[in-house]
């Protein structure tokens, strides 16, 4: 099976026009007649490139292309413009939405399949930059020197061991570097001035962590901690700044992660600001289970020091509130072990 394009078109004659050409060439088509039908299918098919008309009635494609840059999952997926419109406007409309490309009608066959080619490609290419590996670091970062035609990384990146606890940096320490999970969990986390703790973020393999404060050139705001024997990656400030500024696309991934952790985190914020601590515990397990990729009914081994950190709670009421889940049949726990048997309950609690 060839890679999968969704075409979201209104036209149903432009729309099998194209469909035609794309599926001669031997890519996989999936059509929708409008917007709306498009970005559900966007969700549950995933494709590897998205073909959109912008004149669509009830969701134009501009609104199309705003939903798909909000989904973590969409992310890195080549988005091409489709359309009659020629004005430099809408080009540039488009462009600042976060298109990767225009294709104005009329056009040639062989434009479409050139622009398509070309778009995938770059596409694969991102991904792999990206691949939850060490060795799709390393593949990334010898990409990336061969297309800027210099050597982006120093030789001298470091790579680390850590043991469970092992602190990687402190709260207001100097932002020297970049990092990346090669394998373990890290957590990342804030200290108020009564010494209480608060969970910010967990890292797993595959992800960076430690960029904001190299972009904007302040200190740590928060400190980072290996939750398991992990190994991580440490990439110099100056290799992170010198590939941001020299490649678009790497950019504009980063952007987007970030978009997508701040997102993440505010919307946590007000989950602490407004639940119960019972409701608080409810969604730090539920955290912890998304970002550990478990599976329902699948063991996780965290501590109760963790899931009250996560919750802003005390390790007290963290163990009163998984007592009660416990007793309510949402959870199982075994030698500091927890296990999720009921996702949908733990989502629905109501209080």
């Amino acid at each position: 099976m060839g890679q999968k394009i969704l075409i979201i078109e209104d036209s149903s004659e432009m729309s099998e026009n194209i469909s035609e050409l794309l599926t001669l060439a031997g890519y996989d088509v999936i059509r929708a007649d409008n917007g709306r039908h498009g970005l559900e299918l966007a969700k549950s098919k995933h494709p590897d490139l998205i073909l959109c008309d912008i004149m669509m009635p009830d969701l134009d494609g501009y609104g199309v292309l705003r939903a798909i840059e909000n989904l973590p999952e969409l992310a890195g997926v080549p988005f091409i413009f489709v359309t009659a419109k020629s004005e430099k406007n809408d080009f540039r409309k488009g462009m600042n939405l976060g298109a990767d490309d225009y294709l104005t009608k009329p056009f040639e066959g062989d434009d479409l399949l050139n622009i398509v080619a070309v778009r995938l490609k770059k596409g694969r290419q991102i991904r792999k930059m990206f691949e939850n590996s060490l060795e799709g670091l390393n593949e990334f970062i010898e990409k990336a020197n061969t297309v800027l035609g210099t050597d982006i990384f120093s030789e001298n990146r470091i790579e680390k061991k850590l043991r469970k606890k092992d602190v990687v940096f402190m709260e207001g320490d100097s932002s020297v570097y970049l990092y990346f999970v090669s394998s373990g969990k890290i957590k990342t986390y804030r200290t108020n001035e009564n010494g209480k703790e608060y969970i910010t973020g967990i890292y797993k393999k595959g992800d960076f962590f430690g960029y904001l404060t190299l972009i904007d050139n302040h200190a740590r705001r928060d400190s980072a901690m290996a939750m398991e024997n992990s190994e991580i990656v440490l990439i110099s400030r100056q290799d992170f700044q010198k590939l941001i500024f020299s490649n678009n696309d790497v950019a504009l991934h980063f952007i987007r992660f970030m978009s997508n952790n701040l997102e993440e985190a505010e919307e946590r914020l007000l989950k602490l600001a407004y639940n119960s601590a019972r409701k608080r515990v409810a969604e730090a397990l539920l955290f912890i289970h998304k970002k550990y990729e478990a599976k329902e009914g699948e063991s996780i081994l965290v501590s109760r020091e963790n899931i009250s950190m996560l919750a802003g709670i005390s390790p007290e009421s963290a163990s009163r509130s998984l007592t009660d889940f416990r007793e309510e049949g949402l959870i199982e726990t075994e030698n500091g072990s927890i296990k999720i048997v009921d996702v949908v309950g733990l989502e629905n609690l109501k209080w």
